[in-house]
């Protein structure tokens, strides 16, 4: 079982359908928590948004009841690793995350959330249910860091 758990430890985590690069992360405990392991960086229109490395997240917050319906591995990993990282920081990440700077509102960080999973080739039906979710229930996870 060590060799199986070494052999994902700190590699790119692909997405078939993606037009993304992969980001590189790393499976680190219970409670779906996820590390990067190298800065991931993503173009929003005019500006450039770097996650850095070390950065944890939990994939997508979907209650363990309704992964018969959606999964959080079914959603993609920049999406969710990108919306994360603005929910923690309430949208003003710590300076040089985002080039040029600009501050997300909630709503924005959740549009981003549905045009990166668009981007990895996530359906369209599990892209409507996963951002009417964090639009009805995402006030719960914005917060400052």
């Amino acid at each position: 079982m060590k060799a199986q758990v070494r052999a994902y430890e700190q590699a790119p985590v692909e997405v078939a359908a993606s037009a993304l690069p992969p980001p590189v992360v790393t499976y680190i405990g219970p409670g779906n928590v996820w590390r990067l392991e190298e800065a991931y960086s993503y173009q929003d229109g005019d500006n450039v948004i770097t996650v850095p490395a070390g950065f944890e997240f939990d994939l997508a917050s979907i209650p363990r009841a309704l992964w018969w319906l959606i999964s959080p591995f079914e959603l993609s990993i920049a999406a969710p690793l990108l919306h994360d990282f603005l929910y923690q920081h309430q949208g003003d990440p710590p300076p040089g995350s985002i080039v040029p700077p600009r501050t997300y509102s909630r709503a924005e960080a959740d549009d981003l959330f549905r045009t990166v999973m668009e981007q990895e080739g996530v359906p369209s039906w599990r892209r409507s249910l996963a951002y009417a979710g964090v639009r009805a229930f995402g006030w719960l996870g914005w917060r400052k860091a």
